[in-house]
């Protein structure tokens, strides 16, 4: 090593080191690479190839150094807001203005009446009636000789449509008569609108939500719905659509309410029939048993055949003393009272079995208490059933009488104008948006300044 390398290298070592350059270069905002340009101006005059790399070292570190000092001229806080929400605005702005599909819209109006009729009051009424207040909305009620008829708008029930059509069971309904996928996928749509290759069944639910929109005026009842599509005939056959679902659950809650109003009379009514078929059944097997149809009839019969025989009895008694009395003993007109009073005794003596012994197909006397206590079930039985009848009438008729159906009075209609996206609108709200969490933002890192100060 010559002494002027020597007294070079004397000179680098006496040098700040090379932390303190860095450190002055952090503290200057200069770049690291111009202490490396005055390194190498410091070893003289190199061969060629080294004058050629020292000249690259130097424009490397003049450009280094240029872009610390552009830095400097922008304050971080103008950084952020360019990159936190200039940018995402004009991309937002850029989609909106050249990428997004149009999005048809077709909207429906309808509300959900209830019908009942009611038996008209001993003097006939124009005018609406102040019923409606159970469910909300308006009455309307008109009298029609027989009867009168109650018009009333279902508030509730045009919650429910609502909550049907913002559902999963739609989706499937849909799904069911039309293809809502392809409806979803048109080749029209672009990728930030257009649903999933592949989605799940979630996804094309979360999907229908967002591209249908409901309303209930909870005045009124009156249903506003509106769907959007990329086509406007697939916006035009999912208005009709979402209407024809509408109306089958209405139908089916319709149906619901009177079968729920007649299950329990119908039952009641089962149990009835059983309980006849039971008394009846027993009464029957009681009959087979005694070989008779009513014990009491029977006695009565008896009784009437008995009667005569007694009062006959008594009569040839009668002549019998006053024979004795006037003839002999074996006088023939004696004999033949005595066998006729023997022959009348006879026959009550068996009339009288019948009504208090067991003989043949038993006694009278002691059936008519079972066929008594078995012909008061049967009579309880057939009343209880003929109460059960009539509540079933009355039910179904109360049943008939309340009917739900849906009003469509804005139906769906073709089209002609794309009314979404709202390019303009969306593309301020999002500046806007974006600005507005950006401040909060700087505020937040302000506060938390002041206070690490």
């Amino acid at each position: 090593m010559t002494d002027d390398v020597k007294e070079r290298v004397e000179t680098l070592e006496a040098a700040p080191s090379a932390d303190g350059i860095a450190g002055a270069a952090s503290a200057s905002r200069r770049a690291p690479l111009a202490t490396l340009g005055r390194l190498a101006r410091s070893l003289g005059a190199p061969p060629v190839a080294a004058r050629i790399v020292v000249a690259q070292i130097e424009r490397v570190a003049v450009e280094a150094d240029r872009a610390w000092r552009w830095r400097d001229r922008i304050p971080p806080a103008l950084g952020s807001f360019i990159a936190f929400v200039l940018a995402p605005a004009l991309a937002a702005t850029l989609y909106f203005a050249f990428i997004a599909s149009d999005q048809f819209t077709v909207e429906t109006r309808f509300s959900v009446r209830s019908l009942d009729t009611f038996d008209p009051p001993s003097t006939p009424v124009l005018g609406g009636g102040g019923q409606g207040g159970g469910q909300g909305g308006g009455t309307a009620s008109a009298m029609t000789g027989g009867g009168g008829v109650t018009i009333e708008t279902s508030t509730q029930n045009a919650f429910v449509i609502t909550s049907y059509i913002r559902s999963r069971a739609i989706v499937d309904d849909l799904s069911a008569k039309i293809r809502l996928r392809d409806i979803f996928q048109r080749p029209e749509a672009d990728f930030w609108a257009r649903l999933g290759k592949n989605a799940s069944i979630e996804k094309l639910v979360d999907y229908w939500i967002s591209m249908v929109e409901t309303d209930v005026d909870s005045g009124s009842g009156v249903v506003t719905a509106k769907v959007r599509a990329f086509r406007r005939e697939d916006a035009l056959a999912l208005g009709r659509a979402l209407i024809s679902a509408s109306e089958d659950l209405v139908n089916r809650i319709s149906d619901r309410a009177r079968r729920d109003a007649t299950t329990m009379a119908e039952q009641d009514v089962r149990r009835a029939f059983v309980t006849v078929q039971s008394a009846l059944a027993e009464l029957n097997k009681f009959r087979d048993q005694f070989g008779m149809i009513d014990p009491s009839s029977k006695s009565t019969e008896i009784g009437s055949l008995l009667a005569p025989l007694i009062g006959d009895k008594i009569r040839l008694e009668n002549e019998m003393f006053v024979a004795t009395r006037e003839l002999s003993p074996d006088a023939p007109t004696v004999r033949v009272l005595r066998e006729q009073i023997e022959t009348a005794e006879k026959q009550i003596k068996e009339l009288e079995a019948k009504l208090t012994n067991r003989e043949g197909g038993g006694a009278v006397s002691g059936s008519i208490a079972k066929f008594e206590e078995l012909d008061l079930q049967r009579t309880l039985a057939e009343q209880l059933y003929a109460m059960a009848r009539s509540n079933l009438d009355r039910a179904q008729q109360r049943a008939n009488r309340q009917t739900l159906y849906l009003t469509v009075f804005v139906p769906p209609a073709m089209p002609e104008d794309s009314r979404y996206p709202r390019r303009l609108n969306f593309s301020v709200l999002i500046f806007i948006a974006l600005g507005v969490i950006w401040s909060i933002a700087m505020m937040v890192l302000a506060s938390i300044e002041d206070h690490r100060l």
